[in-house]
């Protein structure tokens, strides 16, 4: 028991370390997965199509919560007026990506960083979680980046190494961290 429970650490510090910029986190090259399924790369899936979303912020945010990256945030239609609308539930079928971009040295967007991904499943997907489903996506990490990660990297719920972003975001209201006012484009 003691050590699922440190082995399930370290991978949940593996993922915080990309989401917060820190060290070398759990490599998952293109392929490999390490016999989870879930975190082999491969071609983004669940949210795929987020270019065709509704970009939710004027101007990109500072998410200090993924990386210190700028981030631009996304929603799909399905829950586009609930996400806009704090006092509303979040509908099944709610895709929310963030675009993140490493910030150059004036802290403006440099080089693209990882999408981060979030989609609203029906009751029974993650109870313990509000049956949200996490994922990360990097197709073309940064040098930096790609010599911590061993390359590209898409880890995805049920991953551990996702837990990292339910052990944030369970402390949000409706687990959404949402676009700070001073960024919103509503």
């Amino acid at each position: 028991m003691m050590r699922k429970s440190i082995q399930m650490a370290l991978i949940s510090l593996g993922f915080a370390a990309v989401a917060c910029g820190g060290g070398k986190g759990g490599a998952t090259t293109p392929g490999g997965g390490g016999g989870d399924q879930n975190a082999v790369y491969g071609p983004l899936e669940v949210g795929a199509d987020w270019e065709s979303y509704t970009k939710v912020n004027s101007t990109p945010s500072n998410c200090t919560d993924h990386g210190g990256r700028l981030c631009d945030t996304y929603v799909n239609d399905v829950g586009l007026e609930a996400y806009k609308n704090e006092d509303a539930d979040i509908p099944s079928g709610t895709i929310i990506v963030k675009q993140s971009w490493e910030k150059d040295a004036q802290g403006n967007p440099g080089a693209r960083g990882p999408l981060f991904i979030m989609a609203k499943k029906d009751a029974g997907f993650d109870d313990a979680h509000a049956n949200w489903y996490y994922a990360m996506h990097w197709e073309n990490p940064t040098e930096k980046w790609a010599a911590r990660l061993g390359g590209p990297v898409y880890w995805r719920s049920p991953s551990a190494k996702v837990n990292y972003c339910w052990g944030c975001h369970d402390g949000y209201d409706r687990a959404l961290g949402m676009v700070p006012e001073e960024n919103r484009a509503w």
